[in-house]
Parts: C-alpha cells; structure tokens; sequence
C-alpha cells in the first residue's frame, strides 16, 4: 500500500524506522464502538485510547516481525477495519506465518503487563480501573478472537500458512465452518455485531473456495540471478523514468553487496528511486540504514529529509554537501533550506557567491530570499528579470504575485497575462490565488483565465 495515497485529516508519523498512518476513519469507528458500550464521555475517550494502544503494539509486533525477517521496509496503517501492516517484499511460508503469529502474542505480552500492574498495583481511581480492566480486554479477547481460523484474522493466515500451498480449500472450509460456528454464538448471545463480522468472513471463505478448485503444488522460486552491473544500470534507469526497473536493479545490487561502501551505494540508488515515486519517508528509511551513519551521502539526506518536510535536518547536511560537491542542485537545495531557517544573509550570499550556467536560477533563488525578507517589489523585479532570460512561465506568475504583495496591481496583472502566454496553465491555482484577487478580476485577464481555463475564475 502506498503510505503516501492517504485520506485528509490523516495522522502521520515515524516510530524509529516504521512510518506509521492513523486514517480519521479508525477513530470514528473506535468512538463508535465505544458508545455501543457506555454513555460516559470519559470512559469512551479512554477506550479510545486504550484501542489504539492496543491494535498499535498488535501491529509493531508483526511489523518488527517482518524486519527482522529481512525486510527493508515495515509500516504501519490503522483505519476503520482495525490495522494493517505491510512490507516490501513476499517472505516464505514460514516466514509469514511467524509475521501473523507476532501480532497477537505482542498482545498477549503487553495484556501479561497490564494484568501484573492490576494485581501488584493496583489502580486507586474508578478510571484507572476502567482503563486497566479494558488494556486487558482488548489485549486478550481480542487476541484469542484474532487467533481463530477465520482468513482475514491473523488465525486464517496462520492456518493458510500451516497447512501449505496444497491445502488451501481445507484451510478454507475450516474458515466457513469456524465463522458459522461463531455466528451461531454470537446470535445466542444476541452479539449481532460479531455475528456480522464473522459471517461476512465466512461468506469470504467461500467466495474463495469457489475458485481454488484446482490447487497445484507450487513451483520452486528460482533465486533471481545478480545481472552484472546492476547498480550502474539501476542508475540509468533510474534518470531514464524506468522507477520499477531502477528498484528492482537496486535491491538486486544490495542483496549482491558486501556489507560497508558497496551496500551504502545500493541503499543510496534506492533512496532516489524512493523519492522519485514520492515516498520521502521510504528515502530517509533507506539513507538511515547506511552503516556507518556518516557515510551516508550528504546530499541525498538532505534531498530526502526536505521531501519528508523535516528543514531542520536537512539543513546541515545541504551544508556538508555545499563543502563536498558545489553543484547548481546542492546549491539550490541549501538556498532553499538557508531560507527555510530565515538565516537570509547566507542563504543570499550563497547564491550569489555560485557560478550558475544560468542566472535565472540565481535570480529565482534571490527573489525567495526578498519574499523572506518581506521585500515584494524586488522579488518582483528578480522574477522579472529569471523570466526575461530563461522564459518559465512559473517565474512570471511568481512576478505577477510579487508585484500583487507590493500592491502594484497594474503590474500584477500585466504579469498574469504573461505568464499565460508563456503557457502557465495552474488555472485552479490562479483562481484560489488570495494575493491576485485584484489582478484576476481585470477584464482582459478574467475573460482569458474564463476562456482557457473553461470557467475556473
């Protein structure tokens, strides 16, 4: 799953190296549960709490699982249907059933604790009760139902797992029969919740068997080959937009590697690929990985870190790749990064200090350093000035909102139209614009902006 494809409002962030998701969806569902079971405002909060606690620890345990099975990448993603965890790669049979069999033994591990705490400190508040007494509930109810084999519950993938490739219709009728014996239950006892989730998983079950009528034994996995020069190819596929080929040629050269500069070199390719398909948080997993940390190339950290939104750590690195190799991009990256942290006179300094190809870069970077400092009418004139020698279209919008941030709406305008012509065609962005209000609104621009952009203005 693509830890990037989230919802709004999502919760992000990293726990060590496992980037982890909390979708509002699981929220709304834990609240909803929660007052299935009590009016009390305090004691759904803290089931709340207590829940996502709890399917959080399920999770680490397969995640750190997974990793320690050898895959490079474990994450973690909580939404309406519980938690998920997911990797980078197809682990053996065996392998996979200790993954799903991790889960819930964390669980019963930490509800272990709780019931110590319990028994040898005992809670002197109602609520301290109330929240140990349900840690032990989720932790063990939950586990012991989680362990039933029902596909898709940790039990179903440990049975599927156990009994083999050739044997999955028999996994799948003790999925039908263990869910209708469940069902019953759960009807006895008028738990019609859980008698609809588990013959939902039943109806699964045998949707599934429908079409595993003809199970074969499974063919040996060949071992893929090392291809010669993978990393070097990896490299040009990687430049050439082949991101797939570039991944796959990069985890064939890390599995060929020897441990130090030859696995560094690996991990760093990755890192690129990683950040060409949008996934920061996979690029700094990777460059976190390079043994030792300081051999990690500078300038790909910073690349990485600024991607994932964290300016404070890349802003050292941009600067030890500044004294390593002076490049137009590192150059660019540390302006930026220098005007992130509003050190303005170096980030200035720098950039006029480099021997750019082009000095349109150089005015553009100049004209984000006056937009700092609050200078509108000269991050005008230097926008003006990069696209008057190198023609982007971005850079006579980014005049065109200068000139509005000084007030020069005449300008402004005159600007737009510009930077229409030149083909800027972000006509939502234009209309959403705040700072060009004024400068859309005249004539001959709005009817432009109407004409070719079909009514976004």
């Amino acid at each position: 799953m693509n830890m990037d494809s989230t919802p709004p409002f999502t919760w992000q962030f990293n726990l060590g190296r496992i980037p982890v998701l909390v979708e509002p969806s699981f929220w709304v569902m834990t609240a909803m549960f929660g007052l299935m079971g009590s009016s009390s405002w305090q004691t759904v909060v803290s089931w709340v709490a207590v829940v996502f606690v709890s399917v959080l620890m399920h999770e680490i345990g397969h995640a750190l699982m997974a990793m320690g099975l050898g895959c490079d990448i474990a994450g973690i993603r909580l939404y309406m249907g519980g938690g998920l965890t997911y990797f980078d790669r197809t682990l053996s049979r065996w392998r996979d059933v200790a993954v799903s069999a991790a889960g819930p033994l964390t669980g019963f591990l930490f509800g272990g604790l709780m019931l110590a705490v319990y028994e040898f400190v005992p809670p002197k508040s109602y609520m301290g009760y109330v929240i140990l007494r349900q840690l032990m509930w989720v932790n063990f109810g939950w586990g012991i139902i989680n362990l039933l084999p029902v596909p898709p519950l940790d039990g179903g993938h440990i049975a599927r797992g156990v009994l083999g490739p050739t044997r999955q219709r028999i996994a799948l009728w003790i999925g039908v029969i263990t869910a209708g014996g469940v069902v019953a239950l759960a009807l006895t006892f008028k738990l019609f919740f859980v008698g609809f989730m588990f013959g939902m998983f039943g109806y699964q079950c045998w949707q599934a068997l429908q079409v595993a009528r003809d199970i074969k034994p499974l063919e040996p996995v060949k071992v893929a080959e090392i291809e010669p020069e993978a990393l070097s190819r990896g490299w040009q596929a990687l430049r050439s937009g082949h991101e797939s080929e570039a991944a796959r040629l990069g985890h064939l050269a890390l599995s060929a590697a020897k441990p130090g500069e030859e696995s560094n070199a690996a991990r760093d390719l990755l890192a690129w690929v990683a950040l060409s398909e949008g996934n920061a948080r996979a690029a700094v997993s990777h460059l976190e990985k390079v043994q030792p940390p300081e051999a990690a190339r500078p300038y790909s950290l910073a690349m990485a870190y600024e991607a994932a939104g964290l300016h404070e750590r890349a802003l050292p690195h941009a600067l030890a790749a500044l004294e390593k190799e002076r490049t137009e991009a590192v150059t660019a990256l540390a302006v930026r990064l220098l005007v992130k942290a509003q050190r303005l006179d170096e980030a200035e300094r720098t950039a006029r200090e480099f021997s750019w190809k082009a000095t349109a870069k150089r005015d553009t970077l100049l004209a984000d350093v006056a937009v700092a400092r609050g200078d509108f009418g000269a991050a005008a004139a230097l926008h003006a000035s990069a696209f008057e020698a190198g023609g982007n279209a971005e850079d006579a919008y980014q005049a065109a909102r200068a000139h509005a941030r000084a007030g020069q709406v005449a300008q402004a305008s005159a600007w737009l139209a510009r930077a229409l012509e030149a083909g800027y065609d972000d006509y939502e962005e234009i209309a959403q614009d705040p700072a060009l209000a004024e400068a859309r609104s005249a004539p001959k621009i709005a009817e432009r902006i109407a004409r070719r952009g079909k009514g976004v203005a």
